[in-house]
């Protein structure tokens, strides 16, 4: 049976009166002593309004025993509860105005009121003669005329570019090798070896493919092994040495390189850095250079009968050959963007035909990124005293093709 309100009301007065005078109540202690925990609790952490909520329904949820103290006392917890309270609020609204005043430093912060919204992104404007993407669908077949030539293997070509492509991602060289590798070589001392080797090559009326193998070997032993300078010549003749043998039918002997190096190395040495070389290298020699992707595009552009226009190409290629930037690009993409200069300099209506994009499968920006490079080297040549290339191709027997000036306004498409 439950005891009255009104009688235990009356017990408790009692208790007041009778404690009074010696000590204060433990509910108002404890309200007391709660009230300033979370008011240094709030003036720390800020307390928000739905956890002063959540504190009050605590509060509500009591035992009856605990309510069940006397009126003086719940008044003082009650006062003490609206002080926590209100210094609770205060704290936050200081708080408030302290991370309002402070600098935000998230990245996804709002824009201030005044502050304009970001305009959205301009839309790229498609190119006039380079398509976004190469042409879907099955490759235009460009060797049907050839079809009788078993020399052309026609019936194996594009197969065989189709490996062209996958070897040129697998050994492709690292364009900062000079800076991660190299410690007393640098890009300077290549270009001045490579300049030196256009001269040799034309000295010897070697292939075109042989000097191209040749900056590859060069570039790939670099990219793997730290090399002394006094040494870079030895690596230089000995990769034209390893090329030779592996493209021309007459290759120059070892005593020919001994000679055309003045002597600073003898026979024994070029041998040593030939086994060197190979074994650095791992006896893979049949990679892709940008010559071969040319011949392969100039066929698909059906210009490959235009003597000028494909000497301004080879021209182009090993100019880009001294130029260590080149690098930046794959043999492939290097070998689109040439394809688009000279078509450009040469003055054709389609410069860059779908036959061309489609065989060529690098996206319009890569070409475009390619192009601009070539202009940018073919438009100095000439100037410094790297000009190996530019005095080959200002000659007759290469129809003077150095000559052909720039399409300079490639640079502002």
């Amino acid at each position: 049976m439950q005891v009255p309100r009104t009688r235990l009301q009356a017990r408790a007065h009692q208790q007041q009166l009778q404690h009074q005078q010696q000590q204060p109540p433990p509910a108002a202690a404890a309200a007391t002593a709660g009230g300033a925990a979370a008011a240094a609790a709030a003036a720390t952490s800020g307390t928000s309004l739905s956890s002063l909520l959540a504190s009050r329904a605590d509060a509500a949820a009591a035992p009856d025993d605990a309510r069940a103290q006397p009126r003086s006392a719940s008044a003082s917890a009650a006062a003490a509860a609206a002080a926590s309270a209100a210094a609770a609020a205060a704290a936050a609204q200081a708080a408030a105005a302290a991370q309002a005043a402070a600098p935000s430093s998230s990245l996804l912060a709002p824009l201030p009121p005044s502050a304009p919204p970001p305009a959205p992104p301009l839309a790229r404007r498609p190119h006039p003669f380079i398509p976004a993407c190469p042409p879907a669908g099955p490759l235009p077949d460009i060797d049907a005329p050839d079809r009788h030539n078993p020399m052309a293997a026609a019936d194996y070509a594009d197969a065989l570019y189709g490996h062209y492509r996958r070897a040129e991602r697998a050994y492709r060289v690292d364009p900062s090798y000079m800076r991660l590798v190299q410690r007393d070589v640098n890009e300077r001392m290549r270009a001045i070896l490579v300049d030196w080797l256009v001269e040799v090559h034309l000295k010897f009326k070697l292939m075109p493919e042989t000097l191209f193998l040749t900056a590859s070997l060069i570039d790939r032993y670099l990219a793997a092994v730290p090399v002394w300078r006094k040494r870079l010549q030895l690596v230089g003749v000995t990769a034209m040495l390893v090329a030779s043998k592996y493209e021309e039918i007459w290759a120059p002997e070892v005593r020919d390189f001994v000679y055309i190096s003045d002597k600073a190395y003898d026979r024994a040495q070029i041998l040593a850095m030939e086994r060197e070389m190979l074994g650095a290298l791992g006896y893979r020699l049949t990679l892709p250079t940008s010559y071969q992707f040319l011949a392969r595009l100039l066929k698909a552009a059906s210009v490959h009968y235009d003597k000028r226009l494909a000497l301004f190409v080879a021209y182009c290629a090993e100019l880009c050959l001294v130029e260590y930037s080149a690098l930046r690009h794959a043999p492939s993409e290097l070998a689109a963007g040439v394809m688009y200069v000279a078509m450009r300099a040469m003055g054709r209506e389609d410069p860059y035909p779908s036959r061309l994009a489609a065989h060529a499968g690098v996206p319009g920006a890569v070409v475009l990124a390619a192009a601009k490079d070539v202009v940018r080297i073919v438009a100095k040549a000439g100037t410094g005293t790297l000009t190996a290339v530019h005095r080959k191709y200002s000659s007759p027997k290469f129809m003077e093709a150095a000559k052909v000036p720039a399409p300079m306004e490639i640079l502002d498409e």
